[in-house]
């Protein structure tokens, strides 16, 4: 009976040390933006809700200049009439040009935050992050529209999944390459998800445009959901719905610098613009489908290997499966990596048909 008195006392003892907050008497960051002002000085954008008596919602905007993260925290707090606290932030944006120049000490200071949730988007900009930060969309306020703009791209789109959590890990471990959305603002309430950034170590090198976010998700993610249009002949299209995917590395073992990335599709016919839809028809669409993700695919690895970047996490791969792996060695070996593409699609039913 002791021992519980003394726990129930230490229980309370240390929940006393527990800096509270009252939600009503704090402003909370919802989204962040970074971008590199004229100086060399860091421009941060803080997006934070502001609710209305009649249950609207308004977004408020405070902008700081400083050399370092925490200070341009601590300066956009001098224009706050309570708090900014950064414990409900769900989307980082880089700006443009400090993807460009580096985003590693913006990283570190993030893994060292324990307030900032390891669920939090990063994404790149077109132009500046201010600018997207400044938009107005959607009625549940900005900062709640962006977030899930990039939760619903990634569940039911061709984004591939990305927070905080598996960028760090990415960014850290040897022998693969990071990604990151691209934001584009389309007018001043409306921003859509442009393509993905690829990355060389720590600074952006590269874009897939939206067009080919479908392939690049094949390569380096699996789908859940999504549609995909296959054109067969000049006025036949087929639309898949309930798209489902999934890729693996095979390493051949009579040549090692030869690997082949076998990509599995499963899906159903949902629309299709002819007459007829018999099940050579649905063959038909199975391997042009299956022709177009291997020559598409095909097309970017061989443009990660000029640029000598490695999104798919080939390197990754090969270190997993070979002892002693001597990552100068396979700088130069990547480049010239026999890469081959196979796919498998599987159309399991069909749908409406005109």
């Amino acid at each position: 009976m002791k021992r519980l008195f003394l726990y129930v006392f230490l229980l309370i003892l240390m929940s006393g040390c527990v800096e509270k907050k009252i939600i009503d008497e704090i402003s909370i960051i919802l989204a962040v933006g970074f971008d590199q002002s004229d100086d060399k000085q860091m421009i941060g954008t803080f997006l934070t809700d502001n609710f209305m008596a009649d249950k609207s919602i308004t977004n408020q905007v405070f902008t700081s200049k400083a050399s370092l993260r925490r200070d341009l925290v601590i300066k956009a707090n001098r224009q706050a009439s309570q708090p900014l606290v950064t414990g409900g932030l769900g989307v980082t944006v880089i700006g443009e040009e400090i993807g460009k120049r580096g985003i590693e000490d913006i990283l570190d200071v993030y893994q060292r935050d324990v307030s900032i949730g390891a669920r939090n988007y990063f994404v790149v900009s077109e132009g500046s992050a201010q600018k997207i930060l400044q938009g107005q969309y959607g009625a549940e306020g900005s900062g709640t529209y962006l977030y899930n703009l990039l939760n619903n791209h990634i569940k039911i789109k061709d984004l591939p999944e990305t927070n905080l959590h598996l960028l760090l890990y990415d960014y850290y471990q040897k022998g693969k390459d990071i990604y990151l959305p691209r934001l584009k603002q389309i007018s001043n309430d409306q921003v859509e998800i442009s393509g993905v950034s690829l990355f060389k170590k720590d600074k952006v090198v590269d874009v897939i445009p939206s067009e080919k976010m479908f392939f690049f998700r094949l390569l380096v993610d699996k789908h859940s959901e999504g549609n995909f249009s296959v054109p067969k002949k000049r006025n036949e299209k087929a639309s898949i719905r309930g798209f489902h995917s999934k890729h693996e590395f095979k390493m051949s073992r009579k040549n090692p610098s030869e690997v082949t990335v076998q990509i599995n599709i499963k899906g159903a016919i949902q629309e299709y613009t002819s007459k007829k839809l018999g099940q050579k028809v649905v063959k038909e669409i199975q391997k042009d489908l299956e022709k177009k993700v291997e020559s598409e695919c095909l097309k970017l690895v061989k443009n990660f290997q000029k640029k000598d970047i490695d999104p798919m996490g080939l390197g990754a791969f090969y270190k997993s499966r070979n002892r002693g792996f001597d990552f100068k060695k396979w700088e130069g070996d990547y480049k010239n990596l026999n890469v081959k593409i196979v796919c498998h699609v599987l159309i399991e039913e069909t749908g409406i048909s005109r």
